[in-house]
């Protein structure tokens, strides 16, 4: 009796939206995030109690949450420009259409 799946299945094509540079970006956002997630459970479970301490923490929470938050908004845009790069616009005008050459 022959098998039921001889037949292979097509091959998809590999994934477009994620070219090497934005791989590189996702992995250095990847990489920070982890880190200050363990920085920041670590911190908050050490049984240090001085106000000193305390605003050392604060300070460290909120260094790390900014440089995270400016590193995820600046992957957001350079996300949004490629997106209209890849359509042949001006990241900064998208609205506008590249001018049209007379050859046809």
């Amino acid at each position: 009796m022959a098998s039921q799946f001889p037949i292979k299945p097509p091959a998809s094509p590999p994934p477009v939206g994620v070219n090497q540079e934005g791989r590189r970006r996702l992995n250095r956002i990847a990489y920070f995030g982890g880190a200050l997630a363990l920085a920041m459970i670590t911190l908050n479970f050490l049984p240090i109690d001085s106000e000193p301490w305390v605003w050392i923490k604060l300070a460290v929470f909120a260094a790390g949450t900014t440089l995270y938050v400016i590193w995820v908004t600046r992957f957001s845009l350079w996300q949004r420009d490629e997106y209209w790069r890849e359509r042949g616009r001006n990241p900064k005008h998208p609205q506008r259409f590249p001018k049209q050459s007379d050859e046809k």
